[in-house]
């Protein structure tokens, strides 16, 4: 038995795997070229499709909320006059800073693209940053590849670009948008998913299995009797009495465990599905088989990937907003101190020689 792949699964655009006509037992990815400007064109994220995998699949949103997590690490850095900027930042009237940017490095790895209103004052200044849904804004291209406005549905004034803060997570060649985190992970997602309801109903037919009872009649009315009353009674586990010469047989069908490596072959969905999002298993919290020289060198591997994303979120935050602020990473291995404390980025801001 398989899950049904209704609403926002179903799409898969033009990720389809296919069999070549030639070569029936191997597959084959359709090709796909970047979504490149012709004239004045536009682009809205698929924020609904994307958003329920990462609200359905727990793996999915760890990993991605694991990532979200690491990029800001132990809080933000910056010096007062660039604090003061940061504090102007509340969203919806009751988040911090870090709270905002976290939020939108995590919409944008889910859908690709986040966006936020650069709420002003009369002067020009920055008074808050307000986070916007992905699927309601359009990114409108000139067309020279650039993108000349934003435009909100149901709103007719269109945003400029300086009014919009815009993260766009793996951009590549000449696309003006990001690449959703799950686009190249939903085939993982559905063999997951079709596993974890196969060995449910797998379980469920051991403990329960469908029984087939010949009975001595073939009165409509009788038979409907007898298999309420056989219903009823299986559903409570409860015992039921008979009349003689009313059951004939009963036979039963049920599925063994023997024959099938099921818990393994969920295990290794996940650890595919964990290995495919990039993010190392003790990071995850778990890892079989790890020694604790092999786990630094992971953990140092992932710390790179970390500090790219950090440094993007810095970028941004200075060239959209004009703040210069410093993402410290979590635990720095490879500048532990002697204490096993980790230490600080030696460039991080200072003032009369001192870090604050």
């Amino acid at each position: 038995m398989t899950v049904d792949r209704t609403g926002n699964l179903t799409d898969r655009g033009n990720q389809t795997l296919s069999k070549p006509a030639d070569l029936s037992d191997f597959y084959s990815v359709d090709s796909k070229d970047t979504d490149t400007a012709n004239g004045e064109t536009f682009y809205i994220p698929n924020w609904a499709k994307y958003h329920g995998l990462y609200r359905a699949i727990p793996e999915l949103r760890q990993v991605i909320n694991k990532l979200a997590s690491w990029t800001f690490g132990r809080g933000i850095k910056a010096d007062e006059k660039n604090k003061a900027k940061l504090d102007k930042i509340k969203g919806f009237g009751k988040d911090s800073p870090r709270g905002v940017l976290k939020n939108l490095w995590r919409t944008a790895m889910i859908c690709g693209d986040s966006f936020a209103e650069i709420v002003k004052d009369n002067q020009g200044r920055m008074t808050n940053l307000k986070p916007l849904n992905p699927g309601t804004l359009k990114i409108i291209y000139s067309s020279a590849g650039t993108i000349a406005r934003y435009k909100q549905k149901d709103v007719e004034t269109p945003f400029d670009i300086e009014e919009i803060y815009h993260l766009s997570y793996e951009r590549i060649a000449d696309e003006g948008h990001g690449i959703p985190f799950p686009e190249a992970l939903e085939e993982m997602i559905y063999s997951r998913n079709e596993g974890l309801e196969d060995l449910r109903v797998l379980y469920h037919r051991n403990i329960k299995p469908i029984h087939w009872i010949e009975v001595e009649t073939d009165d409509e009315a009788k038979l409907s009797q007898m298999e309420a009353k056989v219903n009823e009674a299986y559903k409570k586990t409860e015992n039921i009495l008979i009349p003689t010469g009313v059951v004939k047989e009963i036979k039963t069908q049920s599925t063994s465990f023997q024959n099938l490596d099921s818990l393994n072959y969920i295990k290794f969905l996940v650890r595919m599905f964990i290995t495919a999002c990039g993010v190392p298993e003790i990071i995850m919290g778990w890892g079989e088989g790890v020694t604790e020289a092999s786990s630094k060198i992971i953990y140092l591997a992932f710390q790179q990937e970390i500090e790219d994303m950090q440094q993007y979120n810095e970028e941004m935050t200075e060239i959209q907003l004009n703040i210069i602020i410093e993402l410290e990473f979590p635990v720095d291995l490879s500048a532990m101190g002697n204490e096993g404390q980790g230490t600080t980025n030696p460039n991080s801001f200072k003032k009369d020689g001192k870090k604050i």
